[in-house]
């Protein structure tokens, strides 16, 4: 049954904070005989932020919670037993910026020196690279951990039941790219499509960009770099197509004559792979200089996409572009 669900509505990062406030208050011991149900499910999911951190152990019994709310900036300071203080940033769909993660735990650090710091980055919502993050100390707690805790749930509680549905709901929309024909793909099939293909390359990056036209959701991969430029691939959302990018490494438009070599350099047609140059190539300080022009998500009879053919496929355009960019290298070097 489709019934209204309140956060389709509620989708700030504060009415998360709320949620996670929540659960956190619902973990303490003298709210047990109130909810069994609710107070499991909150002493669980308390459970798995300290599982975060191999090296702290966590108490045995939660006898004293304090939990703070945009705490000297702060998301949630959650003080545990006086002797563990937990620091949640919460994220939905945005993403971290400046050094406010580190200068968090620096003055939670000076604040509680006798404490245990437990630093947690809690996302709901998906993005390309967390390198920064966990760099600054932070413990990644993302959609697929909460929905592990949320759906060991038994009890009845409207609000949790929601709210488990519309993280399920999220999971499900990004995750249909694997079971939505290819032509049936919307703006979350992309970007789930682009979170598998980062793992299963081990490469690259993808973001929302945005234009003048509305913008797009692209994935980068596979740089190759020389005193000049920077030569890479790039996947358009809207576009759906593969292309062959040139990015000035001075700051200053590209050259033209390297444009108008690569225009020629670039062009492909061999063992079922067509790369043209574009009808109009402009100059700038990004440039595209080639397009393959097949179909490269490779599809089952279904028209579901087939990944390891689909993954054949690009790393036959890996090869075929690294091939030119070393064609290149050695013209330059005549």
């Amino acid at each position: 049954m489709n019934v209204p669900n309140l956060f389709k509505y509620a989708t700030s990062e504060l009415s998360q904070d709320a949620i996670i406030c929540y659960l956190l208050e619902w973990a303490k011991e003298e709210h047990k005989e109130n909810d069994v149900q609710l107070h499991i499910l909150a002493t669980n999911f308390l459970d798995s932020l300290f599982e975060k951190f191999k090296d702290i152990h966590k108490p045995e019994k939660y006898k004293k919670i304090e939990i703070k709310k945009q705490y000297k900036h702060i998301d949630i300071l959650c003080i545990v037993n006086d002797k563990f203080v937990i620091v949640i940033e919460d994220k939905t769909n945005t993403k971290n910026h400046s050094d406010q993660l580190r200068r968090y735990v620096s003055e939670v650090q000076e604040e509680f020196s006798d404490a245990n710091i437990i630093p947690i980055y809690f996302k709901t919502g998906d993005q390309s690279n967390y390198d920064d993050i966990c760099e600054k100390g932070y413990a990644l707690y993302l959609r697929d951990d909460i929905l592990k805790v949320l759906e060991t749930y038994n009890g009845e509680n409207d609000i949790i039941i929601e709210y488990t549905k519309h993280l399920q709901m999220i999971d499900k929309s990004i995750k249909s790219y694997q079971t939505l024909p290819i032509d049936k793909w919307h703006y979350n099939s992309w970007k789930g499509f682009f979170i598998k293909l980062q793992k299963r390359l081990g490469d690259g990056n993808w973001d929302y960009v945005s234009n003048p036209n509305g913008g797009f959701l692209g994935f980068w991969w596979n740089w190759k770099h020389n005193n000049e430029f920077h030569i890479y691939l790039q996947i358009d959302h809207c576009m759906r197509k593969i292309t062959v990018k040139l990015h000035t490494k001075t700051g200053k438009k590209i050259e033209k004559s390297i444009v108008n070599k690569w225009k020629k350099l670039i062009q492909y047609n061999k063992d079922g792979i067509i790369i043209n140059k574009p009808r109009v190539v402009r100059t700038g300080k990004s440039v595209t200089i080639g397009i393959v022009e097949n179909e490269f998500r490779v599809t089952n009879a279904d028209g579901i996409i087939d990944m390891d053919k689909t993954l054949d496929f690009i790393h036959h355009v890996e090869e075929i572009k690294n091939q030119k960019f070393e064609e290149y290298k050695k013209f330059q070097a005549s």
